[in-house]
């Protein structure tokens, strides 16, 4: 089933899972502008890996839309360090949400994937149908092999069910809500910390982990 282009999405609920988050917060402060009611739950009220207890989440606020943003994310260090985290509570929060909308008979699903789904000597400019033709980047392939599981089920469901589900994979992203941890961040963020604090400290010099 191919994406519905005319859908509109006035006067929809829609949930947006991970809406703390750097890109779930963005796509909230998007959403404010629009004339829908936006749902949102914290950790503690909802744990995404516990799949009864997404489904009953579900069924007692009944979004017409879900955006998934879910999900563990950090750098280098911190996917070398918490590779079984990243692989299972990723895996788990998209196999949870997907079949949750499927029980639930939602009417849309829109799923956020990653540019590191793609192979890390991919040909550039990237194309789409280069998902899988490659090894994923070796030091985040276990956030890569759950994003991409996620990818392919909810392809699965759109093409067994015919359900209205996508999958958008954004590029790298940094902005407001980012993490600036000194060890966990991503690049940019981690850059600019590290160079902020270069400067309140007036070093000349800053070591970062590496180049290229």
């Amino acid at each position: 089933m191919k994406p519905n282009k005319h859908y509109r999405i006035d006067e929809k609920k829609i949930f947006v899972a991970g809406h703390s988050g750097l890109l779930g917060s963005s796509i909230c402060r998007w959403l404010e502008r629009e004339k829908v009611t936006i749902l949102s739950v914290n950790h503690c009220e909802l744990d995404l890996t516990e799949q009864s207890k997404v489904i009953l989440w579900m069924k007692k606020n009944q979004p017409d839309v879900v955006i998934n943003a879910a999900g563990k994310v950090g750098g280098i260090y911190a996917n070398n360090a918490y590779l079984a985290d990243f692989i299972y509570q990723n895996l788990a929060i998209s196999q949870n949400l997907i079949h949750s909308v499927h029980i639930c008979e939602v009417e849309k699903l829109v799923m956020l994937g990653s540019s590191y789904s793609y192979p890390s000597m991919v040909p550039k400019p990237i194309h789409e149908s280069s998902l899988m033709d490659g090894k994923p980047e070796s030091t985040n392939q276990w956030y890569t092999f759950a994003k991409i599981a996620g990818i392919k089920l909810c392809e699965a469901y759109r093409r067994q069910y015919r359900h209205d589900y996508i999958s958008i994979l954004p590029a790298n992203l940094y902005g407001p809500g980012d993490s600036f941890n000194s060890q966990n961040s991503h690049v940019i963020p981690g850059l600019i910390r590290r160079l902020h604090e270069a400067k309140n400290a007036n070093n000349s010099s800053e070591v970062i982990w590496w180049t290229g």
